[in-house]
């Protein structure tokens, strides 16, 4: 991950911390399923998302 500020750094350009977050939930459970196929974390988070009432962002799969 080229030019990451720093370890647990608190600098975003986004100006929605709930988007921020959603983001880091999302990209984490697409890491964790890749990493290990068992792992339900992906699908779940995509459940999730998909539940909630307003919805950060939606997802597209091929």
């Amino acid at each position: 991950m080229a030019a990451s500020p720093g370890y647990e750094a608190r600098e975003t350009t986004d100006e929605r911390p709930e988007r921020v977050a959603a983001i880091q939930r999302l990209s984490t459970a697409f890491l964790r399923s890749a990493l290990y196929p068992d792992d339900p974390a992906w699908a779940d988070a995509v459940a999730t998302l998909a539940a909630e009432a307003a919805p950060e962002g939606s997802i597209e799969t091929k």
